[in-house]
């Protein structure tokens, strides 16, 4: 049971650390085009790609997340099916021997 609490913890913190780079560098990012010395319009343009950059990089994040859960789901549903099925079996075998 613990390999399995550590391995969790080891992902949870591995997403923390990528979650932590990812909001790190799109804070740095601002902050340097902010710190420019550019023209304000040239700025805005500056801005305004940045965060169509981040959009997408958004949108991949979230399809790799959500894709990552319907895989734990269907790993989970399969243990629940496996437990239930060792389950079955230790009951049909209980009860022919009794």
């Amino acid at each position: 049971m613990r390999r399995k609490n550590s391995k969790y913890r080891a992902k949870r913190d591995a997403g923390k650390v990528i979650t932590g780079m990812v909001l790190g560098s799109v804070f740095g990012a601002t902050v340097a085009l902010l710190m420019a010395p550019a023209s304000g319009e040239e700025t805005r343009r500056k801005i305004t790609g940045e965060a169509a950059g981040v959009k997408e990089k958004m949108k991949t994040a979230a399809g790799n997340i959500e894709s990552r859960a319907r895989e734990l789901v269907e790993d989970v549903n399969d243990r629940v099916s496996n437990v239930k099925g060792s389950m079955a079996q230790g009951r049909t075998t209980t009860y022919s021997e009794g």
